[in-house]
C-alpha cells in the first residue's frame, strides 16, 4: 500500500504544483482510485499528505480541494518578493558581516551536497536548505516588518514545492545565484546583493511559470509520475 500511496502522492503533488488542477478543484477519492488503479485507502492517505503540505484544503462537508493558488497568485507573490526581498538582502549585506557570510556559505555547501547526492530525499533537503538561506537574509536585515511580510511568501507551498519541477541544471543555476549573493555579502556590497537577489527571483519566477505551462500542455498517461533525479549527470 505504501508504494501505491507514494506513487499517487507524487503524481498529485506535481499536478497541483504545475497548475494542472484549477484552484478549488475537488479531489475525489473514487475517480482517482480508478485512474491510478488503486484502492481508496492509499488515495485517501495521499490526499491527506497534500493537505499537510498546504497544497490542498479540507473542510467539513466540502471534501478535499486544491489550495487557492492560481497563476495570478504565484506571479504576484514573486513580484512582491522581487521588490521586498531584494531590499531585505541589501540591508542584510550591509549589516551582516562575517556572521552572515558563514551562515549563507553553510547553506550553499549543504545545497551543493544535496544536488550532487540525488535520490528520493534530495528535493526535500533542497527545499529546507533554500528556505534557511532566504530566512537567514531576512534575519540579518534587522527589520521585523519585512520579516513578517516576506516569511509567508517564502513559505508559500506552491512555490516551495516548485523544486520538484526543476531540472538538475536549473537547481545548479539557483545555487550559483546563491553563491553570487554570498560574494556580495563577503564584499559588503549592498547594491550588488540587491541586484543578485532580483536576478535570482526573476529567474525563479520564469522557471516556475515555464514549468507550470509546460506541465499543463503535456499529455500524460493516467497515473504516471515523472521521475526526478537532481544529480547534474541526469540532465537529458
Amino acid at each position: 500500500m505504501a508504494e501505491g500511496q507514494d506513487r499517487a502522492y507524487d503524481a498529485l503533488r506535481l499536478r497541483v504544483v504545475s497548475g494542472h488542477y484549477a484552484p478549488g478543484f475537488h479531489l475525489r477519492e473514487e475517480p482517482l482510485a480508478k485512474e491510478f488503479k488503486l484502492s481508496r485507502s492509499p488515495i485517501r492517505a495521499a490526499l491527506r499528505r497534500l493537505v499537510e503540505d498546504g497544497l490542498a484544503t479540507t473542510d467539513a462537508g466540502q471534501g478535499i480541494r486544491v489550495a487557492e493558488w492560481g497563476d495570478a497568485d504565484v506571479e504576484e507573490t514573486f513580484r512582491l518578493r522581487i521588490l521586498l526581498e531584494a531590499h531585505a538582502t541589501e540591508l542584510a549585506v550591509a549589516r551582516g558581516g562575517s556572521a552572515l557570510v558563514e551562515q549563507l556559505e553553510d547553506c550553499n555547501r549543504k545545497m551543493a551536497a544535496a544536488i550532487a547526492a540525488g535520490g528520493d530525499a534530495a528535493v526535500t533537503a533542497i527545499q529546507a536548505i533554500n528556505r534557511d538561506f532566504h530566512r537567514t537574509l531576512l534575519a540579518f536585515a534587522g527589520s521585523p516588518r519585512l520579516r513578517m511580510i516576506l516569511e509567508p511568501m517564502i513559505d508559500m507551498p506552491v512555490v516551495i514545492r516548485s523544486f520538484y519541477l526543476y531540472t538538475p541544471a536549473e537547481l545548479l543555476q539557483s545555487l550559483h545565484h546563491h553563491e553570487d549573493i554570498v560574494m556580495a555579502a563577503r564584499l559588503q556590497d549592498a547594491e550588488l546583493g540587491r541586484r543578485a537577489m532580483q536576478l535570482h527571483l526573476k529567474m525563479s519566477q520564469a522557471r516556475v511559470q515555464h514549468h507550470r505551462v509546460a506541465w499543463r500542455q503535456s499529455v500524460k498517461e493516467p497515473g504516471t509520475v515523472r521521475s526526478f533525479d537532481p544529480r547534474p549527470e541526469a540532465v537529458a
